[in-house]
């Protein structure tokens, strides 16, 4: 299988978050800028962190990379990378406990969502018209691929080896930034979906073979950050009132600054949210480049789907949703930067079982199924996260205890025993992090 990491800089370059010879009017500077006047790479801020880290959560990926020790913690022998920012190993710290750990095997089960949103990176338009990013999502395409994320649509990025290799069937949108010269045989596949019913969208710069059916004006940055974010915003709120009779996707959210990802597998629906309504805090933010501090955000969640029962992983427990003409709504509360993921199945968890035998012997195994039901006595047929604990006589936890993903609501567990463990009466005790129900199974060793 294709092995997907995801890395976050910990490093922020100091002449794109907080200038060396910023003006003298400006708010006074930060302890970090006295201390370290010279340090050309910064500690990024903790909420961008927190913000960056359910961005990536988001994804289908096996793994989540950081780069620059130097910067996340105090060293005897600092590099170019400076320590500036003492809060947010801590944050780091904080969300793999509360969040990797305890959901990590079962999003690992959870595949991504096949889109119906493209997004053409084009190699051609990066050689012959100085286009894109280069690793730096610093220009107008990495903007536009933002700003689709604001208007709530879920882009998927295809090349032009893509297309030509695969067409684009599957796709309802297309998205062409900074596409000013594009191979022939692409134009002509990209004439054919628009013929055939799909939507087209352009900038100022796109080829003048292609007519799209929706513009988005090219937007140049300033160098102000609170600016720069309404002018994005406006263009999404444009995108989507143009898009409002031709397009809807999956899933919707009422506020544009809280990102809805949207993962599937069998009868249930992932929904990931991911704050992005920020403010300008006092690290870095009196230079104006970066609002570094978030701000807690609301908003309703729209999925297309008949019905479904609504649970927020992270804090275990049910949400109230409302069915009415194919779509299941339920509301969301944010923190600042913050993230969600609720699990959606399509019935509800009435409880969770354990069945094993009731003796083992020592150095041998014991096995037991565990699952989650509904009403009916049926596995659910969702990957729910669980909690197991293992407690030998004497209340001391065990081997085997930890985090676990069911499968189809069902996880086959089985302990390995020492020759020399305690005898006597063993707990398994099982908490699954949907609803949070709970059981609990014993043996005789």
């Amino acid at each position: 299988g294709q092995q997907v990491m995801k890395m976050t800089q910990i490093i922020w370059y100091r002449s794109q978050t907080a200038p060396a010879k910023p003006d003298a009017a400006a708010s006074p500077a930060s302890p970090w800028e006295d201390h370290d006047p010279d340090a050309a790479y910064i500690t990024i801020a903790p909420l961008h962190l927190r913000e960056a880290f359910w961005t990536k959560l988001s994804r289908p990926i096996q793994g989540v990379m950081y780069h620059g020790w130097q910067s996340l913690v105090a060293t005897d022998s600092p590099s170019a990378y400076r320590y500036t920012n003492p809060q947010t190993q801590h944050e780091l710290k904080r969300l793999v406990k509360e969040v990797v750990e305890p959901l990590g095997p079962t999003l690992l089960q959870v595949p991504g969502k096949q889109g119906d949103v493209a997004f053409l990176e084009s190699f051609t338009s990066q050689m012959l018209a100085q286009r894109g990013a280069y690793g730096w999502s610093g220009g107008w395409g990495a903007d536009a691929y933002l700003i689709l994320h604001y208007a709530g649509l879920q882009p998927e990025v295809v090349y032009e080896e893509t297309i030509q290799r695969r067409g684009l069937a599957g796709y309802r949108v297309l998205v062409l930034a900074d596409c000013d010269v594009l191979p022939r045989g692409v134009v002509e596949k990209i004439k054919a979906f628009q013929k055939g019913g799909g939507l087209v969208i352009g900038d100022d710069h796109l080829a003048p073979a292609i007519k799209p059916d929706l513009t988005l004006a090219a937007y140049q940055r300033t160098k102000k950050a609170d600016v720069d974010k309404i002018a994005l915003l406006e263009r999404a709120a444009r995108l989507r009132e143009g898009l409002a009779k031709r397009y809807t996707g999956a899933l919707q959210s009422s506020n544009p600054e809280v990102v809805p990802h949207l993962r599937r597998t069998g009868g249930a629906d992932y929904v990931f949210v991911v704050n992005d309504r920020r403010e300008y805090g006092s690290y870095v933010g009196q230079h104006g480049l970066v609002m570094e501090n978030g701000l807690p955000a609301d908003a309703e969640l729209t999925l297309r789907r008949k019905s479904g029962f609504v649970y927020d992983l992270v804090a275990g427990r049910q949400v109230a949703a409302q069915a009415k003409a194919n779509q299941l709504r339920f509301s969301v509360q944010l923190g600042p930067c913050d993230g969600r993921v609720f699990l959606v199945s399509d019935r509800a968890i009435a409880a969770v079982k354990i069945a094993g035998p009731r003796n083992a012997k020592p150095g041998g195994s014991w096995a037991a199924t565990i699952t989650i039901e509904d009403a009916e006595n049926r596995p659910i047929s969702a990957v729910v996260p669980l909690r197991v604990d293992v407690f030998d006589p004497e209340g001391r936890a065990a081997e085997f205890s930890g985090y676990y993903g069911a499968a189809n609501g069902r996880l086959e567990l089985r302990l390995d025993l020492a020759a020399n463990d305690v005898p006597g009466l063993w707990e398994v005790r099982v908490r699954e992090l949907a609803s949070g129900k709970s059981a609990s199974g014993y043996f005789r060793l």
